[in-house]
């Protein structure tokens, strides 16, 4: 049994490290156009990968592989420079044409409205999520990307991994700051950014009824290191930390108590009329992202690395094509909503090969072929075994993008982009061997793997 008729086959990636073009069309800088504030503290957000003018040929590629399906995001700052005030209609129009490119060669369009960016200039003024202001000029930004766009979107994410938005924002609390004042802070950010989620339900439902949203998180199982049943409870405790309070709050509508009350005592009680907005406004489907499992302990709950029995990336990550189905079935079995697989993906260090001339592609990648091939097999075994309602399978950058940190050491596309972290050089784009066979697997709707 292939996955379902309609399955979703294709890519994702991140407006800022993708697109470039931080200058032009009216853009305002981001929080990853300064080097004091973005992750990796580089500069080379400011041209990525140059999608923002190549965007067409790109995608003439997607639609060589038999994408269906293209999740990006948009740029909060391409649509408002200074986070708020007056609209960009230039950068409306980039969008226009972006999304029109997708749909005119058979790519649904799946729009992220937040990826771990905002404007440089809202930052400044209000500080991030803590202030609730910058709630108010997501849902004004939102509001403004929705009604345009109407029906011609059909699905959007609020945010990027939730749960490690959340933890980012966090992350950048002063550390001399007082642990009640911190922990006011964190509550803060938190019940913004589920605010903010409740808002883009609602406005989808008023301009764009035909959409769905789904509220993403990034998924990692953690077993428990031995069957101590310390580490067994700590590696649940864990979990429910790390994400399944977050879909709790997405399919229920509801905060659990114990995280109310240890809001309260940090001195901060959401209001009644938020609550209710939460509550009306329930998540759609789940898109999550995975990787990679992890191992919990009494002395060491969160630990990426101490599996004996995976073996590991280039990159120290863990290599688990079961935790991929553990990471759906259990969402599928506690909350019943389609479960959307929109992120999964090796990181390698890569040069191009000098094969001779009847190669096709200038890299080998035999292993990342191994990777996404060993984690299909499990996820046909949710569907078919596990009958989990899976909607898609999205893989993350499917084209050479910059990492998380900015550089373009770690890559992890099917299409090799000629740049390196200090040098641009010409970004010309070439085809790896894996490039082949995800066609192959898309052609038979995953029959063939």
């Amino acid at each position: 049994m292939a996955f379902k008729k309609g399955f979703y086959w294709g890519g994702s990636v991140s407006s800022m490290q993708t697109e470039g073009a931080w200058q032009e069309g009216g853009k305002g800088p981001s929080t990853y156009n300064d080097i004091n504030t973005c992750l990796g503290h580089t500069t080379s957000w400011n041209t990525a990968i140059d999608t923002y003018h190549r965007y067409r040929s790109d995608m003439a590629l997607f639609e060589g592989m038999g994408f269906n399906c293209y999740r990006f995001s948009i740029d909060w700052s391409r649509i408002y420079p200074e986070g708020e005030g007056k609209v960009n209609d230039e950068g409306l129009r980039f969008y226009d044409s972006f999304i029109g490119e997708l749909k005119a060669r058979g790519m649904e369009p799946l729009v992220c409205l937040n990826h771990f960016d905002m404007p440089l200039a809202l930052y400044r003024k209000y500080g991030g999520w803590s202030d609730r202001r910058v709630y108010e000029a997501y849902a004004c930004y939102a509001e403004t990307v929705i009604k345009h766009f109407g029906d011609a979107v059909s699905m959007y994410i609020p945010f990027n991994e939730q749960n490690a938005a959340i933890d980012l924002a966090v992350d950048r609390i002063p550390a001399d700051t007082p642990d009640k004042e911190k922990q006011l802070i964190e509550a803060k950010i938190f019940h913004h950014h589920f605010l903010a989620s409740a808002k883009v339900k609602q406005l989808a439902g008023k301009w764009a009824p035909k959409a769905k949203v789904g509220g993403m998180v990034h998924f990692m199982p953690f077993y428990p290191k031995t069957c101590r049943p310390g580490d067994v409870l700590t590696a649940q405790m864990v979990g429910e930390k790390q994400c399944f309070t977050h879909l709790t709050v997405f399919v229920s509508g509801r905060y659990p108590k114990t995280l109310l009350r240890k809001w309260k005592e940090a001195g901060f009680v959401p209001a009644e009329e938020d609550l209710e907005s939460i509550s009306g406004s329930r998540m759609d489907f789940i898109p999550l992202s995975y990787y990679r499992s992890g191992v919990s302990s009494v002395e060491k709950p969160y630990s990426e690395s101490d599996n004996p029995y995976l073996s590991k990336s280039d990159f120290g990550w863990a290599i688990d094509p079961v935790g991929i189905r553990i990471a759906v079935k259990s969402i599928y079995d506690r909350y019943g909503l389609p479960v959307f697989m929109i992120e999964c993906g090796l990181g390698a260090d890569e040069k191009p090969e000098n094969p001779d001339k009847e190669k096709k592609w200038v890299i080998s990648d035999d292993y990342r072929i191994e990777y996404l091939n060993s984690h299909l097999v499990e996820l046909k075994k949710a569907v078919e075994e596990d009958k989990v309602d899976l909607m898609g399978f999205l893989t993350w950058a499917p084209i050479d993008i910059l990492s998380s940190s900015g550089t373009m050491k770690k890559r992890y596309g099917f299409i090799y982009v000629n740049r390196t972290d200090e040098d641009e050089l010409d970004m010309e784009r070439y085809l790896k061997k894996s490039y082949y066979w995800f066609k192959k697997v898309i052609a038979s709707n995953g029959s063939d793997i």
